[in-house]
Formats: structure tokens, C-alpha cells, sequence
């Protein structure tokens, strides 16, 4: 048997290596990776047509039979091939698949490599026709994504009502509300929008929405616990916007306080969940299932440009049909505060060349607000403090804002 010891980037490459040196005849007996290359162990029969050999030939007289290293040497060669006979006997179904379908395969393990589960990555793959090129096949998958990401489009900004955002410690939900009450204001004046806060446990949060309030001239209020939002209620609505506040949940907290369930039957209140893209797959999955005792209707995305992998958390939006509204990719709270951009998020999260990535933004992201109204002076900026994140200046009107997010 001629076994022998491939490397390459894919599959692809390794049966083409195979194939060109062992011939079709050529079987695969495994296959591992070995830092970002594919090790393939691979081997063929020899001819038929070789001479018979007697099995067993007594040597000659006056000779001794084969020495003991050499028949330790035989004895672990033996033992190697019977190994790799077992492994290759033993090659699961799934290595199988792969060997029968390399291009599938390579986009498999082009997913996973992204942060998409597997799982998800397998169905993904499932309908990828071998006789297509790498490049028609990953166009495909990039469309597939993106279209079967959720998205939402509240009607509460158009509208107006009462808005609740929701969420764990830490992933921006004071300077979401501060970036959403920019865009109301621009879009309907001041008087279009109150800022709440229920968060009385982080001094910060409160100063940073005084702060904001102060510059942008809306009011700005402290209410002592969710009860006080009934006798709110009555200013919400006719365009007015009132956006709340609220203080930070573990997730394993927020199925049991159900926030908003005393007064959901008296007040007309719409919530939104607000999610890190910073959190790894399982930690997302936990804190979307116990957000839903807070009945939110869509999702914010934030610090995406964070994100080691965002194909972790694309694989967790697939998999729940929640909408995306918004999301956010930056410290400037006008400029990187966009609306649901899937095909954006999906390129990003392939990790495609980034001049592919800003081409998509620019074709295909939304302008997030209309232009602004006249003799609106002033566009926020923030600075990043340790927990406090006031904001401490008003700039010109198109400027770049900033925020921690």
C-alpha cells in the first residue's frame, strides 16, 4: 500500500493533490486540521499485475532469520497501516459527505471559521451545487444570510408613544436612548421627545441623559419605579416621543422580574431588547430567552466593531425571528448609529475584503435620519468617562458625535 501525507488549504486543493499524484484510484484515509491548513493521509492498491510472491520463503542455509530491530521495524509499520486501515474504515458519514462534496465542505468550514455554528453552517451549505464556481456559490450564501435575518420597522418613532429599552448590564442602552432621541429631534423638533430614566442604581446614566437633555433643550426625568410611567402615559403619542431608561438586568434575573408586567394592561408601552455584539453565541441565546418576560418587539445591535466574530451573533439572529431595528458600529452617535443594514452585517461577518464591506455600506445602508430641520445649532459630542460618560459639549451641526457604546 502507498500511503502518503498530504497539506492544503481545502479539500479542494487536497483531492486535486491526490488525485494528480495518486491517481482516481486514490483513497482518502483521514483528515485533520492543522493550524489553518487541512492534513489529508491518503493511499492506493498497488498494481494487480505484480508478480506472485511466495508468502513465505525459509532463508537460505547457513543464514539467520531477520534480526530483531528489523523485525521491530516491520512490526511498527504493520501497526501503522492497520491504524490507518481502522480509521479509514471508521470515517464517519460526515467525512464522507465532505469527501463526495469538497466545495460544500469548503464553504462549511469557511462558516464556521466566521463564528457560524455549525449547525447552521451544514444548512446553509445544503443546497450548494458542486459544478458552480467557489464564486458564484459564496455570492449565493452571502444573499441567503441576509435575507433571513429579521428586521423590524417600529412605527413608535413615526408615531410616537412610550419607548422602553431593555437589556443586560453594559451594552449601551443609555447612549441608544441619547442616539434615538437625536434622530427624533431632528426629524420633529424638541418638543417631539422626553427622556425617563428608571436606572436610580448607576449615577452615571442619569448624568449622561441630563447632560444630553441640557444641550439637545428636552426634558429630562427620574421616576422612582415603572408605576410612575402611568401618569406619563397621557403625553405619549400625537408625534411625542417619550424614551425610557432602564437599569440593567442579569439575564438570569430578568424572567423572573418581568419588567413593565404591572402596568402593561394601563399603559400602551413598546420595549426593545439591546444586545452586545460583543457576547458570545450561548450568552446571547440566554439572555434573548429571558428577555422575553419584558415582551420585546425588536432588537438593537451594539458594538459591532467590537466584535471578534460576528458570525456568532448573526448565527443567533437566524435562528430567532425577533427583528433588528437598529444597530450601531462606533462612538459617534449620529454617524455610527445606523438602520437594520442585513446585507452590511452579513459582509462584515464573513470577514469579506473591507473595501467589499464599505462598497455594500455605501450602495445599500440607509440614510438613518432625513435631513435635519432649519435652525436646529447643535449636534452632541461625547467623551468617554469610566461609568459616567457625561456629555460635555455642543459642536457644529454635522460634526462627528461620539459616545461609549
Amino acid at each position: 500500500m502507498n500511503v502518503r501525507r498530504y497539506t492544503a488549504r481545502d479539500m479542494r486543493d487536497a483531492m486535486r493533490q491526490v488525485s494528480e499524484q495518486l491517481g482516481p484510484d486514490a483513497v482518502i484515509l483521514s483528515s485533520r486540521r492543522v493550524g489553518e491548513m487541512l492534513e489529508v493521509v491518503a493511499s492506493v492498491e498497488p498494481a494487480l499485475s505484480a508478480p506472485r510472491q511466495p508468502a513465505f520463503e525459509p532463508p537460505p542455509r547457513g543464514t539467520r532469520g531477520a534480526t530483531d530491530p528489523e523485525l521491530a521495524a516491520m512490526r511498527r509499520e504493520l501497526y501503522d497501516l492497520r491504524a490507518l486501515l481502522v480509521q479509514q474504515q471508521s470515517l464517519s458519514e460526515r467525512d464522507q459527505w465532505a469527501i463526495r462534496h469538497p466545495l460544500a465542505a469548503e464553504c462549511i468550514e469557511r462558516l464556521q471559521t466566521c463564528g457560524f455554528g455549525e449547525k447552521l453552517a451544514r444548512s446553509l451549505a445544503s443546497g450548494v451545487q458542486e459544478d458552480s464556481t467557489p464564486e458564484i456559490v459564496w455570492s449565493r450564501l452571502r444573499t441567503r444570510i441576509s435575507a433571513s435575518i429579521a428586521t423590524a420597522s417600529p412605527t413608535v418613532l413615526e408615531q410616537g408613544g412610550m419607548l422602553a429599552l431593555v437589556g443586560t448590564t453594559g451594552v449601551g442602552k443609555t447612549t441608544t436612548i441619547s442616539r434615538l432621541a437625536l434622530r427624533q429631534i431632528r426629524r420633529m423638533g424638541r418638543d417631539s421627545v422626553m427622556l425617563v430614566t428608571l436606572d436610580r442604581q448607576r449615577i452615571g446614566a442619569y448624568k449622561q441623559l441630563q447632560a444630553f437633555g441640557q444641550m439637545a433643550g428636552v426634558p429630562v426625568m427620574l421616576l422612582e419605579s415603572e408605576r410612575d410611567l402611568v401618569a406619563l402615559s397621557n403625553r405619549a403619542g400625537d408625534g411625542k416621543l417619550i424614551l425610557i431608561d432602564t437599569e440593567g438586568q442579569a439575564a438570569r434575573d430578568a424572567a423572573e422580574r418581568k419588567l413593565f408586567a404591572q402596568i402593561r394592561n394601563q399603559v400602551e408601552l413598546d420595549t426593545w431588547l439591546v444586545i452586545a455584539a460583543t457576547h458570545q453565541a450561548g450568552v446571547l441565546k440566554q439572555i434573548l430567552q429571558s428577555f422575553q418576560a419584558s415582551d420585546p418587539s425588536a432588537l438593537v445591535l451594539t458594538k459591532v466593531d467590537e466584535a471578534e466574530q460576528l458570525g456568532e451573533t448573526l448565527s443567533v439572529l437566524l435562528e430567532q425571528r425577533l427583528g433588528l431595528a437598529f444597530y450601531s458600529d462606533g462612538q459617534r452617535i449620529d454617524d455610527d448609529f445606523h438602520k437594520a443594514d442585513t446585507m452590511y452585517l452579513t459582509r462584515l461577518a464573513l470577514q469579506e475584503p473591507a473595501r467589499a464591506v464599505r462598497m455594500s455600506a455605501d450602495a445599500e445602508r440607509r440614510p438613518l435620519t432625513d435631513p435635519p430641520p432649519s435652525g436646529l445649532p447643535f449636534n452632541a459630542q461625547t467623551r468617554s468617562q469610566p461609568e459616567t460618560m457625561v456629555l460635555e459639549s455642543v459642536v457644529p451641526f454635522r460634526k462627528a458625535v461620539h459616545a461609549a457604546h
